[in-house]
């Protein structure tokens, strides 16, 4: 990918060109060239999740007005389904997801098509996006995933897993699954050794957002998973607890081996930085036994109001011996989207399985 890719120039006309020259073969009154002018004259402005709406908005616009006429025409246009190869992306699949999303605008009447839209799909690009309506207007759909589960295809077996997230990025959260998941629960259960890591991560992703919500349950649950798991298994444990690891969660670093630690003379400094540079964060510590420890580090940064708030970032998971431990990480202060640094006095304080030592003051300068 090139390094000016932005996210919203995989909708671009290209694939939208194919995608009216799929449609006009199995639909010949399709205006495609109409559709193509509509899209064009507007596209260039607007961001992802607008420009996802606009190819929408004008297939509805240009497809047949009965919905199950125009659901069928998708489905009869859709390329190739993928296949799975780590480390590569199919971009020009994404099209699929607008795809996908146009089944959830206007499909919530016309269950049994669309579900047989989405299936389809998300063998091209997953439907997660397209199924969450779903999930929230049929109880009934709870059957069908527990099929899908089952499904030879992998993504369809990921999209059980990824569309049923209580708090999936880039989608309103789905509010009944977060107040009781039981139900998605009973789903991961039957995925969480799927063969594919595809899926295992994404099971994994699915317990972490619960854990926000109901910290217990998915504790409860990994501990029955622990016994006997294999090493895969394991993983996905250890990667379903990331969030409960950085709210510093006893009972989840106690699951996976970080008891309270035994150590002394902890320690940790970084030089004073300005903004836009990298400095060195060192922690320096005497461990006074044989254990397991996961090393993390918080800083509470300055806000625009002269408030702070707490950033939890991952230093090491090591099995040490009674020894000094020495570690060194470099931290950047520049300036990002998901982050503005503003001037003034900072804190940082080493974490170890979930304790707090040696809070250091910098002081971070413009």
């Amino acid at each position: 990918m090139k390094e000016d890719f932005l996210l919203r120039d995989i909708f671009n006309m290209r694939v939208i060109r194919h995608l009216s020259e799929r449609i006009k073969k199995v639909y010949p009154e399709f205006n495609q060239e109409n559709f193509n002018k509509s899209i064009e004259k507007e596209l260039e402005i607007l961001d992802f999740g607008d420009r996802s709406k606009l190819i929408r908005k004008k297939l509805k616009e240009f497809l047949p007005n009965k919905f199950n006429t125009s659901a069928q025409i998708l489905i009869d246009s859709l390329s190739p389904e993928l296949i799975l190869e780590n480390g590569k992306t199919d971009w020009d699949s994404f099209i699929n997801v607008a795809l996908s999303e146009y089944i959830g605008d206007y499909g919530l009447n016309d269950y049994d098509i669309s579900m047989k839209a989405l299936y389809e799909m998300t063998k091209r690009c997953s439907s997660e996006s397209g199924i969450r309506p779903f999930i929230r207007k049929y109880p009934k759909i709870f059957i069908i995933l527990k099929q899908w589960t089952q499904d030879k295809n992998v993504h369809v077996r990921r999209l059980v897993s990824e569309g049923t997230r209580p708090r999936l990025p880039l989608s309103s959260p789905l509010t009944e699954i977060k107040k009781d998941p039981s139900q998605v629960i009973e789903l991961l259960e039957m995925l969480k050794d799927d063969p594919e890591l595809y899926v295992r991560r994404s099971v994994a992703n699915n317990l972490n957002d619960i854990s926000k919500d109901n910290p217990n349950i998915v504790i409860n649950l990994l501990k029955k998973w622990k016994i006997n798991a294999t090493k895969e298994r394991q993983w996905v444990i250890k990667h379903a607890l990331r969030t409960l690891f950085k709210q510093e969660n006893k009972d989840a670093l106690e699951l996976m081996g970080y008891t309270n630690p035994e150590i002394a003379n902890a320690s940790i400094s970084i030089d004073n930085p300005r903004i836009g540079e990298s400095k060195y964060v060192e922690m320096k510590f005497t461990s006074l036994k044989n254990q397991k420890l996961m090393i993390d580090y918080v800083i509470h940064y300055m806000k625009a109001n002269g408030k702070r708030s707490e950033k939890v970032f991952k230093m090491a998971n090591k099995n040490v011996k009674k020894e000094v431990i020495i570690l060194k990480k470099k931290h950047s202060f520049r300036q990002m989207t998901t982050r503005k640094h503003y001037p003034g006095i900072h804190y940082i304080e080493l974490i170890i399985n979930g304790n707090r030592y040696s809070k250091y003051e910098l002081n971070l300068l413009s």
